[in-house]
């Protein structure tokens, strides 16, 4: 209950677009929340596989369902859109792709009847069905012994926040289409707000199917860090580790003993990525993709983080 109170009310924004395989997923895990929203409001943006059309079926027997169509919007523009179509004092984010979990909405909405809490970041777990996506899940998301140990940023797989707070926010950048959520949360933690954890507000989220379409994920993500103007501290590690192993190779050319030395630092490099990953995967294929993936996503970053920072000069 809210402090005179009544109900606090809430309503649930998502973005969509091509979602044919798990759209149905989606609106199940809502239309059956423990706690139900007010008002639920999709904005597809363009879907051409069968999307909008299972939306339009949905929205006729579920009258909480509003459903819009921006065709070409980016996902900022879809999300202030639906917000301003809404009415509730909570907003919710969730992202296509995930599935809440029954209690989802009630622990997200839950924290906002203490006094003060203006943002509230739910968790998100990857659920993985082979074991590429088993070693995928540690790059891509916070696993649960890390994130207790910080303030945990929200990400609109699940988020929640206040109308208020909203409206002084102004919403996301519209000319961000990467990692908005990123960004946004980085301009809530500017206006002096802090983040209440609700670690039991969870969504199940489906990662990548392969490493071409991670890689273009890490790409992508880089690419909207930089024109965001953020600079993660790991990012300029990254950079001088790869600066120094490609020093010591052009070195190797001249110098062969160099190259054993180079061999060497990449067998304690894979280590280092099998060591503090493999207890999330616990499975012997962990030994080759663990690296793979650390090799592989590193050198996705720095050309996403080189050709962010081209856009941001010439454009």
């Amino acid at each position: 209950m809210a402090k005179n109170g009544t109900k606090l009310s809430s309503v649930v924004v998502v973005t969509v677009l091509n979602e044919h395989d798990n759209i149905s997923e989606l609106l199940d895990a809502l239309k059956f929340q423990k706690l139900a929203p007010e008002e639920v409001i999709i904005i597809d943006g363009g879907s051409s596989d069968g999307t909008w059309n299972q939306l339009t079926k949905c929205a006729a027997g579920w009258k909480k369902l509003k459903i819009y169509q921006l065709p070409k919007s980016n996902r900022s523009v879809a999300r202030n859109f639906g917000v301003s179509k809404s009415r509730s004092q909570i907003i919710a984010f969730t992202d296509a792709g995930c599935i809440p979990h029954v209690d989802w909405l009630m622990n997200l909405v839950s924290p906002f009847k203490i006094s003060g809490t203006n943002v509230v970041s739910g968790y998100y777990r990857g659920i993985a069905h082979n074991n590429f996506q088993k070693c995928l899940i540690p790059y891509c998301l916070v696993m649960p012994d890390k994130a207790k140990k910080q303030e945990f940023f929200p990400a609109t797989r699940s988020m929640g926040i206040n109308r208020e707070t909203w409206n002084k926010s102004g919403g996301f950048d519209p000319n961000l289409y990467h990692n908005e959520d990123y960004a946004f949360a980085h301009w809530l933690k500017k206006m002096g707000l802090n983040f209440h954890f609700a670690d039991n507000a969870i969504v199940d989220w489906y990662p990548r199917k392969n490493l071409s379409q991670a890689l273009g994920m890490f790409f992508h993500f880089a690419v909207g860090d930089i024109q965001a103007g953020i600079v993660r501290p790991n990012i300029k590690l990254l950079l001088i580790r790869y600066l120094i192993g490609l020093y010591l190779l052009v070195l190797a050319i001249e110098i062969k003993i160099i190259f054993v030395l180079l061999f060497l630092l990449l067998l304690i490099y894979s280590g280092w990525a099998i060591t503090k990953n493999y207890k999330y995967v616990n499975n012997i294929s962990a030994l080759f993709w663990l690296p793979v993936i650390q090799f592989s996503s590193d050198l996705a970053i720095i050309w996403g983080t080189i050709i962010g920072g081209m856009s941001k000069i010439y454009l």
